[in-house]
């Protein structure tokens, strides 16, 4: 039997893409959901810190409230993004989808090569 010609461009088999797209969803959520933190400090003052990320946390937004005659106005908004940690993440979702697409497309050779044999 002749050995079937090889592919001239990058190519990803639909269902490999599929899986891709599930994952990538995963790795989106997993960064951009926030976690909270609340306190309580002096003088009637509180406040709320988020934190996005994931593994490593890349931005912290702290919100401080001033409580005055029983009306809350905020007082300000802090962001602090770590572009050393965005970075990171994204090399790290990068290689988690890496090793995704080369999980998935030697399963399915693998497959194809035993129908073959």
């Amino acid at each position: 039997m002749p050995e079937p010609p090889r592919r001239k461009r990058f190519q990803v088999h639909l269902s490999t893409a599929i899986v891709l797209m599930f994952v990538a969803g995963m790795l989106i959520w997993g960064n951009v959901a926030r976690s909270l933190e609340d306190g309580y400090g002096d003088m009637g003052l509180f406040w709320s810190h988020y934190t996005y990320g994931w593994p490593i946390v890349s931005l912290s937004e702290t919100e401080v409230f001033s409580e005055t005659r029983g009306t809350i106005k905020q007082n300000w908004t802090s962001y602090s993004p770590n572009y050393l940690h965005i970075s990171i993440d994204l090399i790290i979702a990068l290689v988690i989808l890496f090793v995704v697409w080369f999980g998935c497309e030697c399963l399915i050779r693998r497959r194809a090569a035993r129908k073959d044999a």
